[in-house]
C-alpha cells in the first residue's frame, strides 16, 4: 500500500473528519434554518450539549447563522471549512491541485452564504463543492490506502455526528459498516479494545451504548 508518515496519515484523517463535519452540520443546519420557518422551536442549548460546545448563542436564529459562519469561534462550520483547506493546502502534492480547488469553493460560497438573506441556496454549493471534492481525490490520488484513511477518517465524524445529534440514526448500523471495510484497506493501526466495540455494534452482537460507541468511535485511532 505505500507507507505514510505518521504526521501525513494524521493530515488525511482529520482532511476526512473536516469535510464531513462541514458536509453532515450544513445538511443539519438546513433543517434548522427550515424549522424557523415552519415556526417550529430550535433547541440550540440541546445541540449545544450534544456537540459539547458552550452555549453562546442569543437566540435559535443567532445559533443558526454563527454556528455556520463565524470565523471567530473555533466550532462553527466556517472554521471546520478552515481546517479542512489548511490540511488539504498542506497535502497539496498528495491530493492535487485540481482536488484542492473544490476546498477554496467552499470557503467563497460559505462566504457568499454568510451575506445573503436566503443562504440556502449558496450553502447547498457548499454540499456540492465537498461532493466534488470527494469524487476528485478519488481520481486524482493513485494510493487506495491514502484514499481510505480519508475515507475513515470521513466515517468516523459521520458516525460520531449521527450519535452526537441523534441525525439519520437509521443508517448507523450501514455507516459502521462502511466504517470497518475502509479501515480494513488502510495501514492504520486501531485501539484493539475500541475496535472490538465497534465491530459487535456494526453486526449488532448484543446491546449498543451510544456513548461508548461514540467513545470507541473518536478514540479508534492514536493519530
Amino acid at each position: 500500500m505505500g507507507s505514510l508518515t505518521l504526521t501525513k496519515e494524521n493530515r488525511l484523517f482529520w482532511l476526512g473528519r473536516y469535510t464531513e463535519r462541514v458536509y453532515t452540520e450544513i445538511r443539519f443546519t438546513l433543517n434548522q434554518f427550515d424549522r424557523m420557518i415552519d415556526e417550529i422551536p430550535v433547541e440550540y442549548d440541546t445541540i449545544c450539549k450534544n456537540l459539547g460546545i458552550p452555549n453562546v448563542y442569543t437566540g435559535e436564529e443567532d445559533f443558526c447563522r454563527r454556528f455556520t459562519f463565524d470565523a471567530q469561534s473555533p466550532f462553527s462550520i466556517r472554521t471546520s471549512a478552515e481546517y479542512a483547506l489548511g490540511n488539504g493546502m498542506v497535502l497539496r502534492d498528495t491530493i492535487s491541485s485540481e482536488t484542492l480547488a473544490y476546498l477554496q469553493l467552499a470557503i467563497y460560497n460559505l462566504q457568499k452564504a454568510e451575506i445573503s438573506e436566503a443562504p440556502a441556496v449558496e450553502l447547498q454549493d457548499v454540499l456540492d463543492d465537498i461532493t466534488a471534492f470527494r469524487g476528485s481525490f478519488d481520481d486524482f490520488i493513485d494510493s487506495e490506502n491514502t484514499r481510505n484513511i480519508i475515507k475513515t477518517g470521513r466515517a468516523v465524524e459521520r458516525i460520531s455526528l449521527i450519535l452526537r445529534l441523534n441525525y439519520q440514526r437509521s443508517n448507523l448500523t450501514k455507516e459502521l459498516q462502511k466504517l470497518l471495510n475502509r479501515l480494513y484497506k488502510t495501514d492504520l493501526t486501531p485501539v484493539q479494545s475500541n475496535l472490538d466495540y465497534v465491530s459487535a455494534a456494526a453486526f449488532e452482537e448484543g446491546a449498543v451504548d451510544d456513548k461508548i460507541l461514540m467513545h470507541a468511535v473518536e478514540n479508534l485511532f492514536q493519530i
